[in-house]
């Protein structure tokens, strides 16, 4: 659902452009009627929260996986290394290849873009940079403080701390919405459970942008709110989460999100046609039409290249030389 939220977050933006997509509620007097109401409309596809939510659920994971495996960082790193690997860039090179044909891309630049290096032809790829970075702090940050949950709280203190320091460093600047993820577990289910929190933090997570703009201060309440949203599922306060269509969307959200640009080049010609309708019944054309034909690329890319990928990766288990 965070996928398809980035995915309509697009559209949205490539019908309205960016200009409006930057403006907030200081903005408004200024802005005639019709825009201000497409800007809060806006927030339905909420393609910034989204990510954030992208990187909360992962930090939480992941934190989890290491507590459930009990791993040891420099006896377990290689292997930990070898599955983010094998996770994150087998999709990102495949996925790179038709995009590459659709827009006759120089070589050198879509080896760039499958190696992380450059997100010049996707640009979501920006965020696989954070996430590749950041999922490797987070490792070392367990190392760090031996799994001890108190440990999460001046964790968490220190990643915001650090942030103004680093402006336009996303690996740091997003960070501590991992460290936030992982301290979800150090807080009682029952308390994720509340349905004021649920709510509260999904429309903090949703509206921020609106009030106070993008970006700054901004992120640290969708970060807060993101983790709430996260914390909801964990407990299992969200069970239409379970339905076989939520399960189906989730098996194949990596693959859609890189993809999806694919899907918007290619129904690019055909909206045309309905060039001078409204613009919110452009973004509806342009969301049907560029989700229809990701999904099924998408499904492709999960059944074909991200399960048998996964599945033969090697395992480097300490003291033991075998692979599977």
């Amino acid at each position: 659902m965070a996928a398809l939220s980035v995915a309509l977050g697009h559209c949205f933006g490539q019908v309205t452009g960016l200009a409006l997509w930057a403006t907030s509620l200081r903005d408004f007097p200024s802005m005639p009627a019709a825009d201000v109401a497409m800007r809060v409309l806006s927030a339905l596809f909420p393609a910034d929260a989204a990510v954030m939510v992208f990187f909360v659920l992962s930090g939480h994971v992941l934190w989890e996986s290491f507590r459930r495996k009990q791993l040891r960082f420099f006896a377990d790193l290689p292997d930990y290394a070898c599955a983010r690997v094998y996770r994150l860039f087998p999709l990102v090179i495949v996925s790179a290849i038709p995009l590459g044909l659709l827009i006759n891309a120089p070589a050198a630049d879509l080896v760039r873009n499958m190696l992380l290096l450059s997100t010049n032809l996707n640009l979501v790829l920006w965020s696989l940079q954070v996430e590749v970075v950041a999922s490797l702090t987070l490792f070392g940050l367990w190392g760090l403080i031996g799994g001890k949950r108190w440990m999460l709280l001046p964790a968490v203190v220190l990643a915001f701390g650090l942030t103004p320091f680093f402006r336009g460093e996303g690996a740091v600047v997003f960070f501590p919405a991992f460290v936030l993820g992982a301290s979800i577990s150090s807080v009682p289910p029952r308390v994720w459970r509340l349905s004021w929190l649920l709510a509260g933090g999904t429309a903090v997570l949703v509206f921020t942008n609106i009030a106070l703009g993008h970006g700054g201060i901004t992120r640290c309440f969708e970060m807060l709110g993101a983790t709430v949203l996260v914390g909801a599922v964990a407990s299992g306060r969200l069970r239409f989460l379970h339905s076989r269509p939520a399960r189906f969307l989730g098996s194949i959200s990596y693959p859609f999100y890189l993809t999806h640009v694919v899907g918007l080049i290619v129904a690019d010609p055909y909206l045309h046609m309905l060039a001078g309708l409204p613009a919110l019944v452009m973004v509806a054309a342009r969301a049907v039409l560029s989700i229809a034909l990701t999904i099924p690329l998408a499904w492709f890319l999960h059944i074909f290249v991200e399960d048998p990928v996964l599945r033969a990766r090697p395992r480097f288990v300490p003291g033991v030389r075998t692979s599977r």
